[in-house]
């Protein structure tokens, strides 16, 4: 099943302009499959001349052996790879209702 982050993230690239792809999440996962593409990135989204691979990430954060695996990544020219993390901000150590989205572009 897909996080609501993954969902909103699509909806919100798709309103861009972009095409996006996810990989579909199998109840049962078979053996050796991957429910990531190529076990990093939760989404593929394409316009014209661009690719950009993104991993998505709730209130846990992003994990450091997950931000280096992104990071040795090879990815092509003209593709970039993402980080999208979405937290609740704190205003006078008062959780905030809104969550932001911050935005992570890996070299």
């Amino acid at each position: 099943m897909r996080s609501k982050y993954e969902i909103r993230a699509q909806k919100e690239l798709e309103e861009d302009g972009w095409m996006v792809d996810y990989k579909a999440r199998p109840r049962m996962v078979p053996k050796n499959y991957n429910v990531d593409y190529w076990n990093c990135f939760d989404l593929a989204a394409y316009k014209p001349y661009q690719i950009r691979f993104i991993s998505i990430k709730g209130h846990g954060g992003v994990p450091k052996e997950h931000r280096q695996a992104i990071e040795d990544f090879k990815q092509p020219s003209g593709c970039t790879k993402e980080i999208w993390v979405y937290t609740q901000p704190t205003i006078n150590k008062i959780k905030s209702k809104k969550e932001v989205c911050k935005k992570i572009v890996l070299p």
